[in-house]
């Protein structure tokens, strides 16, 4: 009788092994992606090597399916007129432009025009046309430079890199003197990355549309980005 208790204990184990075995065997099976596919809710996952010295590619140390992690749902409510964060406040200067007269002394190609100030009830300066050159430049049509303000700089890339234009004009930024063009040549449309303004101008502001059509970004003097409207200025305008 022990002899046959014995044998009944061991093929209970037995079978309980087993069983698990083949449980644990599906699981396996369940999180491991066949012919690149994981079973609804999991997703595929891959272990790379770095490729070593003398080959081209990676070895896969590790793969299989895992369950799918799930983020939960947001639901933002509207803000309303008076909410906080519904008025975008203007930017405020908190730098000083240097006063700057006379030709710079760049050496790059680029373009320098000449602005008037804008005058009352007018919207835009009115503007030269353009001399451009790799060398110095003295005079835009008729206006000596030696004389003038320099009030703007845009470059084509962020961080003042690649000289596009310079602006000059005959009087400083002040409480009643500004400057502004509405609508840039297509030499210069959407090409604005950054810009620095001079002379009191303290504060430069980009526009997405011509006639200063919204989105706009403002900043200055110095503005290394025009983040969003990178690429996308097409008037701007620089006042005190």
């Amino acid at each position: 009788m022990l002899r046959k208790a014995l044998y009944a204990v061991v093929v209970v184990l037995l079978v309980g092994g087993s069983m698990a075995g083949i449980s644990w065997v599906r699981r396996a099976s369940a999180q491991s992606p066949e012919n690149g596919a994981c079973p609804p809710g999991y997703t595929q996952y891959v272990v790379l090597e770095p490729v070593q010295d003398g080959e081209q590619s990676s070895k896969i140390t590790e793969q299989g399916c895992k369950p799918i992690e799930t983020v939960p749902e947001l639901f933002l409510n509207p803000i309303q007129p008076g909410d906080e964060g519904w008025e975008i406040k203007p930017y405020e200067a908190t730098e000083q432009s240097e006063i700057v007269r006379g030709p710079s002394a760049e050496t790059v190609y680029r373009c320098v025009i000449f602005l008037e100030p804008i005058q009352p009830g007018e919207e835009s300066s009115k503007a030269s046309e353009p001399v451009c050159s790799a060398g110095e430049i003295d005079t835009v049509d008729g206006h000596a430079l030696d004389s003038s303000y320099l009030i703007a700089k845009f470059y084509d890339n962020t961080n003042y890199s690649a000289l596009l234009v310079e602006y000059y004009g005959a009087s400083a930024c002040s409480s009643t003197i500004s400057y502004g063009v509405t609508s840039l040549p297509s030499n210069l449309d959407n090409k604005f990355a950054s810009g620095q303004s001079y002379s009191n101008c303290n504060v430069i502001y980009v526009y997405d549309f011509p006639n200063y059509g919204q989105p706009t970004y403002s900043c200055g003097p110095n503005c290394p980005s025009f983040y969003a409207l990178n690429d996308h200025v097409s008037s701007w305008r620089t006042t005190q």
